[in-house]
């Protein structure tokens, strides 16, 4: 959720008073933050399906989490950027702007609310390794569509941004279902691995090191795709469809995603082993969790705190470097507060929230420590 903010708190800079370099890492590194959601929502759900004696009870209720996503939450992420998003564009009346960036504008939510209505199929029929076709099958058919089919019709165009994506900037939807269901299944393998710790047929460090394994293969993946593409790039980038390489440009859904969740399995991986075997859990940990806890209240508010409020004082597009920083840090910290404070009234973060946390993570600590052997 930091980097969401992050990434939010940048889209108010001047762009042409930042360094190309500088610019290129912060898109790079801020990718993470929507490959980061997806990813984290389908471990959860995965989690949830395979910890539940009824996958069917536990589908009923994310079903209705689904239908609160695409309802409330539609509407709230959309008001809340509102002026935002509006700033600097024309509308022919009030009821077009309403209808384009309120009604007609599909945040990840949507995708995400989509996702929990049809992975269950995916993450309680299929094996780990026919799962893992299935993401590759997602994965390279995007890819496929985007470089070879460019619809004529604005309808057909639409449907594709929807599902496939295309190249062009997309409209209305910025996060095509085809892709970005692969990257939320892309989660199920660590759910399951925490699932098999919840059921005791898994130890948290053979839990850790399932983890970091899935991590490592990731990481060398992704090495070699964006080698493989530097490679095609320098000796078939005269020959080959310009469209090729646009459809594999390092991004979010190609050639970077590797990296991005082998990233997501290190932190996993490092985080579990730092709570539940050493026993160690510190106020850095907390104040996350804060963030964790609210998730779908955070990121609403952010769009209000790091995005419209910049916006309503003349500041979008306007930022220097420094500016954005600025921006980020109150932001991060106006946000935390009211995360927090929603978390306290809904009965989430008890007064002595951090004290349970400390005492928790101690008996964890300790209860792997009495099982070990002396080496």
């Amino acid at each position: 959720m930091v980097l969401v903010i992050l990434q939010h708190s940048y889209l108010s800079v001047n762009m042409k008073a930042i360094p190309p370099l500088v610019d290129f890492s912060i898109w790079d590194m801020t990718g993470l933050a929507a490959v980061a959601f997806v990813s984290i929502s389908g471990m959860m759900y995965s989690y949830f399906l395979y910890t539940r004696s009824d996958w069917r009870t536990a589908y009923r209720r994310y079903a209705r989490r689904a239908a609160f996503l695409l309802l409330a939450a539609h509407l709230a992420v959309n008001l809340a950027g509102y002026y935002f998003n509006a700033a600097g564009k024309e509308f022919s009346s009030s009821a077009h702007a309403v209808w384009s960036l309120i009604v007609f504008n599909f945040p990840i939510t949507d995708m995400i609310a989509v996702c929990l209505l049809i992975a269950s199929v995916f993450i309680v029929c299929l094996g780990s390794a026919m799962r893992a076709a299935v993401i590759i099958a997602l994965l390279v058919s995007a890819v496929f569509v985007r470089a070879c089919v460019v619809p004529a019709d604005p309808l057909w165009t639409t449907i594709q941004e929807a599902t496939f994506g295309v190249l062009d900037v997309p409209r209305v939807f910025w996060f095509p279902l085809v892709p970005w269901l692969a990257i939320f299944l892309s989660g199920s393998f660590a759910g399951y691995a925490l699932a098999c710790h919840k059921k005791g047929t898994l130890e948290i460090s053979a839990t850790a090191k399932m983890i970091n394994r899935g991590g490592f293969f990731l990481a060398v993946s992704g090495v070699l795709l964006v080698l493989g593409y530097k490679m095609l790039k320098i000796a078939l980038g005269n020959t080959w469809n310009h469209n090729i390489f646009l459809a594999i440009y390092p991004g979010q859904t190609t050639t970077l995603l590797p990296g991005y969740l082998a990233v997501l399995a290190f932190l996993l991986a490092g985080l579990v082993k730092q709570i539940d075997i050493f026993g160690h859990y510190n106020r850095l940990f907390w104040l996350l969790s804060v963030l964790g806890r609210t998730s779908l209240f955070t990121f609403v508010i952010q769009f209000a705190v790091v995005e419209s409020v910049p916006a309503i004082l003349g500041l979008k597009g306007a930022l220097s470097f420094g500016g954005f920083l600025i921006l980020f840090s109150a932001g991060l910290v106006v946000v935390w507060v009211f995360s927090y404070i929603y978390g306290r009234l809904r009965g989430w973060i008890p007064g002595n929230d951090y004290a349970v946390c400390v005492k928790t993570a101690q008996i964890h600590g300790q209860s792997v420590q009495e099982l070990t052997p002396a080496r």
